[in-house]
């Protein structure tokens, strides 16, 4: 079950990375099973069409004889001067006996038809048709023992006589009541002792089928030409349905993306600051802390804190604090150079500093550029205890990661070194390396 599983689902993957190659194999498939099966109907409807004409033609010899033989035969039969033989052309008043009268009938339906041979044969053919009356040929004579055995039944086949193809029937002409006596009492019969039901010959139709299966093959290019051109149509249909199947498909995997970024916008970013928010800061945190126990390089990080902004708040409204808020992230933003350094939003006015792979003295670079590029704000900040200008107080901490410690110690380092700096007068950053030589 699992392997049938198995091959379900890597049939579902082929199709769906090649749909159009497994539809136009599988419409030439069908194409090719259309073919054959028009080919093997055309050829069957010939078959059919020629045995059909021929058990006709049959029926209609064999009731020609019987009706000769009822209607003529049996009255002439009480005429003196009449005679009924096989030979009768050589007799005074003679006319032929039923038997000689189809195989005349034959010879002459054959003179006058296009290819068509009517025969009647047997293995006691009257010694003036010994020539020509007995099986000429390999198909009669198997036709013949066939019939012996299977009186009721038919033997045809298609045979190649000369250059052309031809349809052979036959049937067997069975010993009637009223011809035993006629063929047991004449004296040049082959055979005295025939019994009603013996196979005393075979009556053969033979038609060229060679022009009919030309016609039917013109036919079949036709029914050919017409089914490659609705395949072909279908394949190009196809082609033009999956072709805008994919386009649509590729629109909404777009849209889908767009969507995926603008949800992962929406959990990792501050809407107000467009800064990474705190709980993306927390994972960045600890994915660089286990990237720098593996490597045990640095990891340095920045607490920032807006001096008074409360009184910012309290003076110009909260509309000016969200701006106040934007311009110093997009200056935190701008200080940020390496691909693994980040920016985030920590707190209502707090934001933070990743630096993987810096120390003190680099993470102290990176905070006096924030402080110059907070003052180059000059954003008006009138109930400052300090200064008339927003400013930033920091608090930076570097540690060597180690599995005694966790990126915990390391938000929490920072936190203290950003209240020495507002303990110092704010405005200005504070290592905590600084803080522990202290203590």
């Amino acid at each position: 079950m699992t392997k049938l599983f198995d091959l379900h689902k890597k049939l579902y993957k082929l199709f769906y990375k090649r749909p159009i190659v497994i539809l136009v194999t599988l419409l030439c498939v069908g194409l090719g099973v259309a073919l054959k099966g028009s080919y093997y109907l055309s050829i069957n409807l010939v078959d059919s069409q020629a045995i059909q004409y021929a058990r006709v033609a049959v029926k209609t010899m064999n009731e020609a004889g019987r009706l000769y033989s009822s209607n003529v035969v049996d009255r002439v039969n009480f005429m003196d001067d009449v005679t009924v033989s096989p030979e009768y052309h050589s007799v005074s008043g003679g006319i032929p006996n039923p038997a000689t009268y189809t195989i005349e009938l034959g010879e002459r339906i054959t003179d006058i038809s296009e290819g068509v041979l009517f025969r009647l044969y047997s293995d006691y053919p009257f010694p003036n048709r010994q020539r020509t009356g007995g099986p000429r040929d390999r198909f009669e004579r198997e036709a013949l023992n066939y019939l012996q055995e299977h009186p009721e039944a038919s033997f045809y086949r298609k045979d190649k006589l000369g250059d052309r193809l031809c349809f052979r029937y036959t049937e067997a002409v069975v010993m009637q009541p009223s011809c035993v006596a006629c063929h047991n009492a004449l004296p040049n019969s082959p055979k005295h002792d025939w019994k009603v039901g013996e196979v005393r010959g075979i009556v053969e139709i033979t038609q060229p089928v060679d022009n009919i299966l030309l016609i039917a093959s013109d036919g079949l290019k036709a029914i050919y030409t017409t089914q490659a051109i609705l395949i072909g149509l279908a394949i190009l249909g196809l082609i033009l349905v999956i072709g805008k199947f994919r386009t649509i498909n590729e629109e909404l995997e777009e849209k889908v993306a767009e969507r995926t970024v603008a949800l992962h916008r929406l959990a990792t970013v501050d809407d107000l600051t467009q800064l990474v928010n705190r709980r993306e800061f927390n994972k960045l945190l600890e994915q660089e802390w286990r990237r720098g126990l593996r490597r045990q390089k640095p990891l340095s990080l920045i607490l920032c804190d807006i001096d008074y902004f409360k009184n910012y708040n309290d003076t110009y409204g909260h509309l000016a604090g969200d701006d106040c808020l934007s311009f110093v992230a997009r200056a935190l933003q701008s200080s940020v150079k390496g691909d693994r350094e980040v920016a985030a939003r920590y707190g209502g006015e707090e934001f933070a500093i990743v630096l993987p792979e810096a120390d003190s003295v680099e993470a102290s670079q990176v905070a006096a550029l924030i402080r110059n590029a907070i003052h180059n704000l000059k954003i008006p900040h009138k109930t400052s205890w300090n200064y008339n200008y927003v400013t930033v107080s920091m608090g930076i901490a570097s540690f060597i990661p180690s599995y005694s410690k966790s990126y915990e110690h390391l938000i929490q380092a920072s936190d203290e070194a950003l209240y020495e700096a507002k303990n110092r007068g704010r405005d200005r950053f504070v290592v905590f390396n600084d803080l522990q030589l202290k203590h």
